[in-house]
């Protein structure tokens, strides 16, 4: 990071191969340094490998609480209402992490989810602390 406070407190002209660097040049010369060095410093965040990389999607449609009597009365064709109104969007997960909301539909005769908000790294904040704040 040493070289980044250089090249920003090097506010003078320098000739480079003889002639005179214009305040745009310059500017333009230390811009394509800076992103050479973080890049050089950011290597490590390459994540490429990681792309083939199998996670665990997750929809959660919603719950409820079943008494243990209710649970043994369950049937074929039982209804358990999942105490979420229909059409409301499901929290989808990536390895127990929510990444955003979508809804339920069906696609091709299967189940599928429709993402209609995709979160940031603020927003997966604010839903991991609202989950936990709610137990």
């Amino acid at each position: 990071m040493e070289e980044l406070e250089d090249i920003l407190d090097n506010k003078t002209s320098k000739k480079e191969s003889g002639t005179d660097i214009s305040v745009l040049d310059k500017n333009e010369a230390i811009r394509k340094r800076i992103e050479a060095i973080l890049q050089e410093k950011a290597s490590w965040m390459k994540y490429d490998g990681f792309l083939d990389m199998p996670v665990t999607f997750t929809a959660n449609l919603g719950e409820t609480t079943l008494t243990l009597r209710e649970i043994l009365q369950l049937q074929n064709g039982s209804i358990i209402d999942l105490e979420k109104p229909a059409g409301e969007s499901v929290e989808v997960y990536v390895n127990n992490r929510i990444i955003g909301r979508g809804e339920v539909m069906v696609y091709e005769k299967n189940l599928a989810i429709r993402m209609n908000e995709i979160l940031d790294a603020n927003g997966v904040i604010y839903h991991i602390s609202k989950e936990r704040f709610r137990k």
